[in-house]
């Protein structure tokens, strides 16, 4: 009988809240799209991209509105000039394969209705990675737990003031994504994934004598291909990919910075970014 009367009791208590609860529709404003311009331009040679499309009401279900109609063009500090045409989903594509020169400044120009955007960024001397190494880790090291990892050596062309970008890629599969970005500079102090004093044939052995090798954030298995894609970035990039990321990490507490949208290097009140990399990749076979 008790257990009876306390199942009618919780089933009367949930129709109550059931009852209680009321639908409220926001009328939040339509705010004017604006243009949202992403573009990457590279020393690898590729033809080049530009995407366009614009911010939507925030219940839009109608799916990314596309900018199809837009003139888009590509200069380089030479006088230069790329005229990329539209192809689909936004993008405009260059007529041929293309290849930025390392020191030249290119900037971007897209002519929207009434409206012209504009970007500049320049493409940066980078050193090439000297190797990609694998290791087996057979004790815990602080945080890091046992098991295989990855390493690059390389060097910097010039002391201070440079950015970079990693992207990690798993048996061509890309890990970066999960993590969001993996950045880094020597703005104040050499750059950690770069590891220059490390013996890349036997790092154990500067585990031992306290040097530790900075891997990249995730475990292996053994026989993994992996590849190592370095980017060298503007500052302009690097903070706006900063910002960003902060946002990704909000967590709704009352700790998290107030939203805002990260800064766009492309003038006009657009959205985006048009950024200029040189890359440098190199792959390992991870074995003991």
């Amino acid at each position: 009988m008790k257990n009876t009367l306390k199942i009618i009791v919780a089933i009367v208590t949930l129709a109550t809240l059931s009852a209680c609860e009321k639908v409220v529709q926001l009328d939040l404003p339509n705010a004017d799209a604006i243009v949202v311009i992403e573009s990457q331009i590279s020393n690898q040679t590729e033809k080049w991209v530009v995407n366009l499309a614009l911010t939507q009401a925030y219940f839009d279900q109608s799916g990314i509105a596309f900018v199809d109609d837009a003139q888009v063009y590509i200069e380089d500090n030479n006088g230069t000039v790329d005229t990329l045409v539209y192809d689909a989903d936004g993008n405009y594509i260059s007529k041929v394969e293309k290849t930025c020169v390392i020191g030249d400044v290119y900037t971007l120009r897209v002519v929207h209705g009434s409206k012209t955007y504009t970007a500049t960024e320049k493409c940066f001397y980078q050193d090439t990675i000297d190797l990609v190494q694998s290791y087996y880790l057979p004790e815990r090291n602080g945080f890091i737990p046992v098991g295989y990892y990855v390493f690059e050596k390389a060097r910097e062309y010039e002391p201070d003031g440079d950015f970079y970008l990693w992207n990690i890629y798993q048996n061509g599969n890309i890990l970066t994504d999960s993590i969001g970005y993996l950045i880094d500079s020597d703005e104040f102090r050499e750059t950690g994934f770069f590891n220059i004093s490390i013996d890349p044939n036997d790092p154990l052995k500067d585990i031992d004598r306290g040097v530790f090798p900075r891997p990249f954030p995730w475990s292996f298995e053994k026989g993994d291909s992996v590849t190592v894609e370095q980017l060298r970035i503007s500052e302009d990039y690097y903070n706006f990919i900063s910002e960003f990321s902060t946002q990704q990490q909000r967590s709704g507490t009352p700790f998290d910075p107030p939203p805002f949208n990260p800064t766009s290097n492309i003038s006009g009140n657009a959205y985006g970014f048009f950024r200029v990399v040189n890359i440098s990749a190199k792959s390992v076979l991870v074995t003991e």
